[in-house]
């Protein structure tokens, strides 16, 4: 558990750094760059964590047919890793909030 909550902490800094650095380096709006980076990260993160669902299937619909094989579909489960990263860009939304909530 507190390897879990180092990882968390970890990525929400980085994660907040990184848009910190993006909004005043390019000089945009703060609250905007928040939204639209912790929406885009929650979205990669989102995709990364999911399984069983249409992408991981084409990926391995061309890994077989690159193969000359024949492909047969499973009938797996759509699951979600909920891992640090996922829910660091979740916890990065809920500061852009309270920063919303504060700074207007």
């Amino acid at each position: 558990m507190r390897r879990y909550i180092i990882m968390l902490l970890l990525v929400v800094g980085i994660e907040i750094g990184l848009l910190f650095g993006i909004s005043y380096f390019f000089d945009f709006n703060l609250l905007s760059t928040m939204f639209f980076g912790s929406i885009s990260f929650i979205i990669v993160a989102f995709l990364l964590g999911s399984t069983g669902d249409a992408l991981s299937k084409n990926a391995e619909l061309a890994v077989f047919e690159s193969l000359a094989g024949s492909y047969h579909p499973k009938h797996e489960k759509a699951t979600l890793r909920v891992g640090p990263f996922l829910v660091g860009s979740i916890v990065c939304f809920i500061v852009y909030l309270t920063m919303s909530f504060f700074m207007n």
